[in-house]
């Protein structure tokens, strides 16, 4: 083998050295990529199944907690699909032709009621959906009786659930009606208690002096003003503020003595014509009142008045005076 022989050879086993080299080295990280990958896929997959035995124990719990409703509840569903495959029963004996149908859904209830047996899956989400069906199967069963029975010759009983919400449902209304009436009760006292009460009536004619004050009279040709002195009582449960109070003379032949036609005043839902009328800020507590009605020279009967006090659409006093 000649020098240049010997080289070439050389040459090529070092390419295939290199080459090999290369390969390896790609396979190690290929591997040390593919290892890295299945670590992050195994946390994953670890957290997954944290997460699920997590979301297992929480629907453990939540069912555990629901114990009591899911076995009133499995009761009743059980009961109600008792109560249809009687009326199927009935339906039956009213229309054979149909039978073939409704044992079909009698198929179906009794699979129904064979899961409610079977207490190892026995869940609040299974419970729901039962639930559902049966709404479901009870709009079915509703039909055939319309169908067969159109005629209102087959009486069967209703569901014991649709008993017992119409039962709910008129306790609901009486106990409704019983809060309403105490609620109306309560207010007819309350405001019963509100009302304003006025008393230690002093009510007089007077006439002026010549020189402006008045003096007490007890004649109807000498009367200018009409006066009634009061007192309006305490009361806590009162509304306080700004209040109108207001006064109505009748004379003896039962007209009310008035200055202007608008003196008008709603009383107890009913219009009425008022004498006169005072601004007071009441509190809540005892106030002395005087309300003064000047009769601007017109001239007034003799005999027996009759004077009554209002405030907040209410009679809250009276009192009389008698004029010669």
């Amino acid at each position: 083998m000649s020098d240049e022989e010997k080289k070439t050879t050389t040459d090529s086993n070092k390419s295939r050295a290199g080459a090999w080299i290369l390969i390896t080295i790609i396979a190690l990280l290929g591997a040390a990529a593919l290892g890295w990958m299945y670590a992050n896929e195994s946390s994953a997959y670890e957290d997954c199944q944290a997460e699920n035995r997590q979301l297992e124990k929480e629907k453990e719990e939540m069912n555990e907690a629901l114990s009591g409703y899911i076995d009133v509840t499995t009761e009743d569903l059980k009961t109600d699909f008792q109560n249809m495959l009687d009326t199927y029963d009935k339906l039956i004996e009213k229309d054979a032709s149909k039978a073939d149908s409704l044992n079909a859904q009698k198929d179906r209830i009794n699979e129904l009621m064979a899961e409610l047996k079977d207490t190892r899956n026995r869940s609040y989400s299974q419970i729901n959906r039962l639930k559902k069906e049966n709404e479901q199967l009870r709009g079915i069963m509703k039909n055939y009786l319309y169908t067969i029975d159109s005629l209102n010759t087959l009486n069967v009983n209703l569901t014991s659930e649709l008993d017992e919400k119409s039962n709910r449902l008129s306790q609901t209304e009486e106990e409704r009606d019983k809060l309403e009436k105490q609620a109306a009760e309560s207010s007819k006292l309350l405001a019963k208690g509100a009302k304003l009460n006025a008393f230690n009536f002093n009510t007089t004619a007077l006439r002026y002096r010549i020189n402006g004050n008045t003096h007490e009279v007890n004649r109807a040709g000498r009367t200018d003003v009409i006066s009634s002195t009061f007192t309006i009582g305490e009361n806590t449960i009162a509304e306080t503020g700004d209040k109108t109070i207001y006064m109505q003379v009748t004379d003896p032949k039962g007209q009310v003595i008035f200055s202007r036609p608008n003196n008008i005043v709603n009383v107890s839902g009913s219009e009425i014509i008022y004498t006169d009328k005072r601004e007071i800020n009441y509190q809540g507590q005892q106030i002395d009142m005087t309300i003064v009605h000047n009769l601007q020279g017109d001239e007034i009967p003799s005999g027996n008045y009759a004077v009554k006090i209002f405030a907040d659409g209410a009679l809250i006093g009276k009192d009389s005076f008698t004029l010669k």
